[in-house]
């Protein structure tokens, strides 16, 4: 509840020239001027200069810290609410660029981003992240593993990007045979593949989702083709877990999957459309569940 009001009060600010300099920021935000005349051009203003007042020069004092999160969290809200997307990537391209003039400031906005998307939950669109993800790899300042850590992310995401189609990853099957995603082309419209691993919290979800009514009824239709693949080494014994798995669903597990594609969550739902084409990523089994309850 409170970031949604805080939300809506960034926009009512942008639409109003409310100065969100009335409570305590990190720096003065810019105000879109009334030649901006709708929501689109006054948001693209507010990105472009969102950061004209604050000296990206001059470290940022760690106990500002919460200030500049907040300053972040502003930033991609007001992106969020109607800014154009090559707009917002060019923003965040000037942003890092102009910001290497004090190393930490870099590093300090890298790990901002990196903590939002990974550990916050928040909802970048792939191409943002991306963004952030590409000037750390790109910082030959840098040290080698960090550039490398960031270039490896890089990489998972354009593997796996929204509407882009999904990286044809090698898995063990339940059989024992070695398999690939597009093996497992069939005439359903959609394909739910379920990331988990050997955890008593992974079991549970897929027990969730296999006994769930609708979701079932869609599987057994054809409309829905489910892939459970366990991330890590192929279980000892897979009857151990036989019981937290439908039989309609295609099992498998892959040791590497997990160095190929952008997994932030375990387990880890993807949905794809026929053509292996990414609908939706990194989503819960809730998601899912909801999803075909209101079919």
């Amino acid at each position: 509840m409170k970031n949604i009001l805080y939300f809506l009060v960034v926009v009512i600010g942008l639409l109003s020239g409310f100065n969100a300099n009335a409570q305590e920021t990190l720096f003065e935000f810019p105000v879109a001027p009334d030649t901006c005349s709708n929501i689109e051009s006054r948001c693209n203003y507010s990105v472009q200069h969102f950061w004209d007042n604050c000296n990206l020069s001059k470290p940022f004092e760690a106990k500002n810290d919460s200030l500049l999160m907040e300053a972040m969290l502003t930033y991609f809200d007001i992106m969020k609410a109607g800014a154009n997307v090559n707009v917002s990537l060019a923003s965040v391209r000037d942003l890092m660029f102009k910001s290497q003039a004090n190393h930490d400031n870099f590093t300090k906005l890298l790990s901002i981003a990196e903590y939002l998307l990974y550990f916050h939950d928040f909802e970048f669109i792939d191409d943002l992240y991306l963004t952030f993800a590409k000037s750390g790899a790109d910082a030959t300042w840098l040290k080698k593993d960090v550039r490398n850590h960031y270039a490896t992310q890089v990489k998972r995401i354009e593997a796996s990007k929204l509407g882009g189609q999904l990286y044809d990853f090698e898995y063990t099957a339940i059989t024992g045979a070695r398999k690939h995603l597009s093996e497992a082309k069939s005439n359903a419209n959609l394909y739910v593949i379920m990331f988990s691993d050997n955890s008593s919290g992974s079991s549970i979800e897929r027990m969730r989702l296999s006994t769930d009514i609708a979701f079932g009824k869609a599987v057994e239709s054809g409309q829905i083709e489910v892939i459970n693949i366990i991330v890590g080494d192929v279980p000892k014994k897979w009857d151990a877990d036989s019981q937290s798995y439908s039989s309609t669903w295609l099992v498998g597990a892959s040791k590497d999957v997990a160095d190929k594609i952008d997994l932030r969550i375990m387990p880890c739902i993807y949905v794809l459309d026929e053509n292996f084409k990414v609908i939706a990523k990194n989503r819960t089994v809730d998601f899912v569940k909801n999803l075909f309850s209101r079919q």
